[in-house]
């Protein structure tokens, strides 16, 4: 009978486990992992709005408005399911935000803490109303589309002061979902038409063709607006256009669109936000 050693039956065992792991190693797919982006705010955003003092406001995918400050560190947050989801937010004085609920006719103002300082049921004054913006004078700003007028309004909802009949300048089958007042201007937005500019006693200018608008801003003197084919500014004084160059792949997957403010740009994406600030601002 043969002995085989204690030595020899532990070379034989370490020889069967390496040949095991090689065989399992074979049939273990190449999975490469895949890559997670990193947001500087991680938030999934219907839209995002920035101020004038590059604060930025978010409307997240639980109807919530979250306001960061420019380190974009989380400062205050407003969440209201009552009244429906929010359409609009005019963040044009940050003293007097303005949040627009488009299927209830309903306003609700805030202030820089993003709390409630006035709420307007517009129903009570008007068959349908399309679209809220600040004044510069703290008033509100309504386009009605039964009445085909601009009216300015009080806080209590009150007519102050109201445009003519907008068939009249041709502004016929418009959809207005924005307004934003500035200056000495005011701009309607139709996001498949362009935008009409008015000054601020509602007297109607003239009109600029663009199509399929994401987003807009503006701020006294220029329209910011990004369409599927990029970032471009407008000059409401000059009537020039510019296409202005972005640090970012406008056909990035997941991208809705970008912001433009004093020199940064804000990738506003499906599932965060990330902030390009100019070498002199970092």
């Amino acid at each position: 009978m043969k002995i085989i050693s204690f030595s020899s039956v532990y070379m034989i065992t370490l020889m069967v486990i390496l040949v095991s792991s090689c065989a399992s190693k074979k049939n273990i797919p190449n999975v490469i992992p895949s890559v997670v982006e990193k947001y500087d705010i991680a938030v999934q955003p219907i839209f995002a709005e920035v101020d004038n003092l590059g604060r930025i406001y978010v409307l997240d995918d639980k109807n919530r408005i979250i306001n960061y400050k420019p380190d974009l560190t989380e400062q205050y947050r407003f969440a209201n399911t009552r009244s429906g989801q929010v359409t609009t937010l005019d963040v044009t004085n940050p003293l007097k935000v303005v949040a627009f609920y488009d299927d209830f006719n309903q306003v609700k103002v805030l202030d820089n803490t993003l709390s409630i300082i006035n709420e307007l049921n517009l129903a009570d004054k008007f068959a349908d109303i399309s679209a809220c913006g600040v004044t510069n004078d703290g008033h509100l700003w309504v386009f009605d589309p039964v009445q085909f007028k601009l009216i300015k309004i009080n806080d209590s909802g009150v007519k102050v002061m109201e445009s003519s009949n907008v068939n009249d300048f041709g502004m016929v089958d418009v959809k207005i979902t924005d307004i934003r007042e500035k200056g000495n201007f005011v701009v309607l937005c139709d996001r498949n038409k362009g935008f009409y500019i008015f000054d601020n006693l509602g007297q109607y200018l003239y009109f600029f063709e663009s199509k399929d608008i994401k987003s807009f801003q503006f701020d006294g003197r220029n329209i910011y607006y990004y369409t599927s084919t990029g970032l471009k500014s407008y000059s409401v004084k000059f009537k020039e256009r510019l296409i202005l160059g972005v640090p970012i792949d406008v056909n990035k997957s997941g991208l809705k669109y970008i912001l433009y403010n004093a020199g940064e740009f804000i990738e506003v994406n499906q599932n965060g936000l990330n902030v390009i600030r100019s070498k002199a601002k970092k």
